[in-house]
């Protein structure tokens, strides 16, 4: 089939409508709504959740507990003693034949040392969870706005593509107009008609391009159509980062960056963890104290009673599992403190890298809106060349093709910049 025969159904791609009812969304309106919908973000807020939980756990040990039973004992016979004066006369139970007990017990921790170390642990591993989880909101709000800026470079493709086709189609106009003069060949029709195709072409590929971008915007929000979602222009903005001194980005990026932060206590929760090992070592004390009551006296003749004890526990062998525990956790801290310093330089590399790039797109996003102008003139110049007879339809066709790259070209630099302003401010852990 020939591009002249495919100009219909091309055509009919090109002239397609955004979807009717298409979602528009601010970008604040968006971020509020990923904060809400956000599957991701959600799996890490229940992570941090859990991990809170877990210091709830490791602080029971130190507090005191407390106990209550009731207890029913039948015995297969029963044995009572008769005792003679002076100590009696009276009857001592020594097994009753059936007997009910209700007893009530307090635990208090005096002296846990492995116990305070576990709860150290558990608190600096809730806060790298929860820095974890804010890493992790950052990265994805950042995600949303880039999405949103290439959703936004796509819809100006579009727009490019749809001035090319009008540009490709007045060139068929002017074309049939010089046939019909006598001043052109037939074959200056075929070329104008041909690369009217090719425009209708592409702008039917961006236009399916916008589509995927948007159906993107709306994955992340959660949702299943496309989301349209209009954000801030990018040259109006201020670009952070190009005026300060490297070293102060750095060290900004070093204090602000919660994966720095949740490495910091993933060291400080490993840290912990060598000392609750050794403090296994050490012993425990604990005081204790029951009241009981029962339906048959006991020795003493009473029916109920107290008990209070003071006990000391110490653990002298237990196979090797302490000093196990303890090479397990320096092998863990060495770990964490060799992963905290790789974060540090990824931070650094990142930061650099970031607003290189962010030079880079200041710089091609001038020399865009430049070679569009110069585009556009020499563009208009070669028409009226061709309108008068000077130039060809190819002359036409290739200043129109440099003017199609130019404008879309200004599209992707103008999105260029927007990803790598985003991508310094998520570098610098600044919300964008």
């Amino acid at each position: 089939m020939t591009l002249i025969a495919l100009a219909p159904l091309l055509a009919t791609l090109a002239g397609a409508d955004a979807p009717a009812g298409l979602p528009a969304l601010t970008l604040d309106a968006a971020l509020d709504e990923l904060e809400r919908q956000s599957l991701t973000l959600a799996q890490a807020r229940s992570r941090a959740d859990a991990a809170q939980a877990v210091v709830r756990e490791a602080l029971a040990p130190l507090l005191p507990t407390a106990g209550a039973g009731v207890s029913w004992v039948r015995n297969s016979d029963a044995a009572e003693l008769s005792l003679p004066p002076p100590l009696g006369p009276r009857t001592v139970v020594i097994q009753p034949l059936h007997s009910a007990t209700v007893s009530a017990s307090l635990r208090l921790p005096l002296l846990s040392p492995s116990a305070w170390y576990d709860l150290s642990l558990a608190r600096d591993a809730a806060r790298a969870a929860d820095l974890s989880a804010a890493a992790t909101r950052l990265s994805l709000r950042t995600s949303l706005a880039q999405a949103a800026h290439l959703a936004v470079a796509g819809e100006e493709e579009v727009a490019a593509a749809e001035r090319a086709v009008e540009n490709a189609e007045e060139l068929v106009h002017s074309a049939e107009r010089r046939v019909r003069a006598g001043t052109a060949a037939p074959l200056e029709i075929t070329r104008a008609q041909a690369e009217l195709v090719r425009r209708q072409s592409d702008l039917a590929g961006t236009r399916a391009a916008l589509d995927r971008e948007r159906l993107a915007v709306g994955v992340l929000l959660g949702r299943e159509q496309p989301v349209r979602v209009e954000v801030p222009e990018v040259e109006a903005a201020p670009l952070p980062g190009l005026g300060a001194d490297g070293d102060a980005l750095v060290a900004e990026a070093l204090d602000r960056r919660p994966e720095v932060a949740a490495q910091a206590a993933e060291e400080r929760a490993a840290e912990a963890g060598i000392r609750s090992a050794w403090a296994r070592l050490a012993p425990e004390l604990s005081a204790s104290a029951s009241i009981f009551e029962a339906d048959v006296p006991y020795l003493t003749g009473k029916k109920d009673g107290w008990r209070a004890s003071l006990d000391l526990t110490w653990q002298l062998y237990d196979g090797g599992l302490r000093y196990g525990k303890v090479r397990e956790a320096e092998a863990q801290a060495a770990g964490a403190r060799a992963g905290l310093a790789a974060q540090r330089l990824s931070v650094r590399r990142e930061v650099q890298d970031a607003r290189r790039d962010l030079e880079v797109a200041v710089e091609q996003l001038r020399l865009a809106h430049a070679q569009l102008g110069l585009a556009g003139d020499s563009a208009a110049s070669i028409r009226r060349s061709f309108d008068a007879g000077v130039a060809s339809s190819l002359d036409v066709i290739d200043a129109n093709d440099r003017l199609y790259l130019a404008d879309s070209g200004l599209a992707a630099a103008r999105a260029r910049l927007g990803l790598a302003r985003l991508a310094l401010q998520l570098a610098l852990g600044r919300e964008g």
